[in-house]
């Protein structure tokens, strides 16, 4: 990439060396300047600021800038920019004296960016390695999905350091449902006391609640943090969720609301998905209504869609499912959209379709989960002009290869009373399910 990896931090130093060379107030200013634009998320800005500079500063005075500009790379995963800001440093800093401080982000930039094998190799490069260099290549393996690697150098890491709670945090987030992993980390949680952070908790709960029937486990877990944050109760009405116990999911958030813990529209989307899986849930949706309207949730497209689901669900009348959906207000997004058309597609399929056309008027980029609403409300509808606008529209965004919408397809069309145009539906599609 840019050439071997040896000798990239032969001049490697704890510290920079004091140096004749000084720069002009200007330069320090810029340099200051380009920071400045990193801390403020605006990369390209910073970087076309930094080539600016001419000379070039020397590492000795720009190395918290390179740092602050690598940095900037691993936060938006903008790998080009960061090799070509390495170029520009080796290029420019041919016997340079590079310390722990700059050489961590180097190896955090590639490895947040996904170029693992790099980063290893970097890492394996280094003279010395702090706590923060192990920590960045266990996290870069667990964020992309890289189980394996980053097991692999979390053992490695325990010969010479205590893990953080970012790498324990990361190595949980890489167990992914294996029980004895599972049982492995949290035991070396529990031994070195983290199990008490706020972080490493909240990763916790959220392994247990990956796992089936890990509600329990994850309950312990929860117990025993000290001080529980939003992100901590939030984890556990979403674990309560996703192992089907919506009613211990809704106990909590009533805990947590009359504890006076703010919530806010993860929590929200959380209660409201266990409310959809509940026959008798339409009297608290009522009342979960009346609290995100006081609290001022409504106007969330996220939190509006869920309730909008909710409503539906549960029974409830369609138009208050399109009044929830008008106070958006020219905000829709193409899932509050297929949210509003499914609710209306078993009960009134001829306002489902008009509505299916005020979106296209919207120009989203529409997907197969609208499509399949979209042709379950003409199933309803039994129209087969409805069903043929329907399949031209998926022909015209390339969803034709689609089983689930195929098979929609079909359904619809036998549903209209043309077995003929069903049977043209199922001949072209490239693969056939039971469904089919």
């Amino acid at each position: 990439m840019f050439g071997s990896v040896g000798g990239v931090f032969s001049g490697f130093s704890r510290r920079f060396t004091a140096t004749a060379v000084s720069l002009n107030s200007d330069a320090i200013n810029l340099l200051h300047h380009v920071r400045l634009l990193c801390s403020l998320g605006h990369l390209q800005e910073a970087l076309k600021l930094f080539y600016s500079i001419t000379p070039p500063p020397p590492l000795v005075h720009s190395h918290h800038t390179y740092a602050a500009l690598f940095h900037a790379c691993a936060r938006r995963s903008s790998l080009p920019q960061g090799q070509a800001l390495q170029r520009h440093m080796l290029l420019h800093n041919p016997n340079p004296d590079f310390d722990l401080f700059l050489i961590n982000h180097i190896v955090n930039m590639y490895a947040k960016c996904g170029s693992l094998d790099y980063a290893s190799r970097l890492f394996d490069e280094m003279p010395e390695r702090s706590i923060v260099s192990w920590t960045a290549l266990v996290s870069g393996y667990a964020q992309h999905g890289r189980p394996d690697g980053c097991f692999k150098v979390f053992r490695e890491m325990l010969v010479w350091h205590q893990p953080t709670e970012f790498a324990f945090a990361s190595v949980i987030s890489s167990c992914g449902g294996d029980g004895d992993c599972e049982r492995q980390v949290h035991t070396l949680a529990l031994k070195t006391s983290f199990d008490s952070c706020v972080f490493v908790g909240n990763a916790l709960i959220m392994m247990y609640c990956r796992s089936c029937g890990g509600a329990d486990e994850a309950w312990s877990v929860y117990e025993a943090i000290e001080f529980p944050n939003l992100v901590s109760w939030n984890s556990m009405i979403a674990g309560f969720q996703v192992c089907g116990y919506g009613n211990r999911a809704l106990e909590l958030f009533s805990q947590m609301h009359f504890s006076g813990i703010r919530f806010d529209r993860a929590t929200l989307v959380s209660i409201l998905s266990c409310l959809c899986e509940m026959g008798d849930g339409l009297e608290y949706c009522f009342q979960l209504h009346c609290l995100i309207i006081k609290t001022g949730f409504i106007s969330e497209i996220e939190v509006a869609t869920a309730l909008v689901k909710a409503y539906s669900s549960l029974g409830g009348e369609v138009s208050d499912c399109y009044m929830i959906f008008l106070e958006l207000d020219g905000r829709q997004d193409v899932v509050s959209w297929t949210g509003i058309i499914s609710a209306y597609a078993e009960r009134d399929p001829e306002e489902a379709i008009l509505l299916f056309r005020q979106c296209l008027q919207e120009c989203l980029a529409l997907d197969r989960y609208m499509f399949s609403i979209v042709l379950k409300a003409c199933a309803g509808l039994a129209t087969e002009q409805h069903a043929l606008a329907v399949q031209s529209h998926v022909l015209k965004v390339g969803c034709e290869d689609d089983t689930v919408l195929a098979n929609a397809l079909i359904h619809a069309c036998a549903r209209c009373g043309s077995i003929a145009l069903s049977k043209q539906a199922f001949d072209i599609m490239i693969s056939h399910d039971t469904v089919s």
